[in-house]
């Protein structure tokens, strides 16, 4: 997980006209969620604000190196960033704060390497998650998860509990829960009686060619 500084200060204006004062001079409000400790308010430089937006998707966290006192040198995640659903001006962003070696939950995305076997033969490649949610400390979080599936055979799944997960990842939830599989091709998929009887009745019932 690459770390990067930003500046944030402290503010004592709350409530929403004097948020708004704040956009109006180039500032947005945030909050510091603190770790076993009181929240803090906090504000940020639009143009640093919009920095963070671009890096939303990424495995990042910053080090307060420019800011006022209880922020300065503390480590922080970028828990939501809040904007106007009509405008996309950002209105207001949360983080927390990350302890040190404490782990943190983060959602990182999947890349696929290589072609299955079973797509090849005409099979179909369902990638049921494209992002999945990790627990690690800081320095481990990787930027993205990378599976190998080129030995993917018709059928053959790749589960959470399958993957290979750098030292000191783990993952969240159901280790069953599929992350690719590759189908049958949609002919070759069994039919049940009822659906066989269906298409049987079907084919009597168009008009004989002649």
């Amino acid at each position: 997980m690459e770390k990067q500084s930003l500046s944030l200060k402290v503010r004592s204006e709350s409530g929403k006209s004097a948020s708004k004062k704040m956009r109006r001079e180039g500032v947005i409000p945030a909050i510091v969620y603190g770790h076993n400790r009181p929240n803090v308010l906090a504000k940020i430089s639009a143009k640093d604000a919009i920095q963070l937006l671009k890096q939303k998707n990424k495995a990042v966290y910053y080090e307060i190196s420019d800011g006022d006192l209880p922020l300065k040198g503390k480590k922080l995640l970028v828990k939501d960033i809040v904007k106007n659903p009509i405008s996309d001006e950002i209105l207001h962003i949360d983080f927390y704060e990350i302890a040190e070696k404490e782990p943190v939950k983060m959602t990182v995305p999947v890349r696929l390497k290589g072609k299955p076997e079973g797509v090849t033969k005409g099979g179909i490649l369902e990638w049921e998650r494209r992002e999945i949610e990790i627990k690690a400390s800081p320095e481990n979080v990787p930027d993205f998860i990378e599976i190998d599936i080129s030995s993917l055979d018709i059928g053959d799944s790749i589960h959470l509990e399958d993957l290979k997960l750098p030292k000191g990842v783990c993952f969240v939830g159901d280790p069953k829960n599929p992350v690719v599989t590759v189908l049958a091709p949609k002919e070759e998929v069994e039919l049940t009686e009822e659906e066989k009887r269906a298409k049987l009745e079907a084919s009597l019932a168009e008009p004989a060619k002649e």
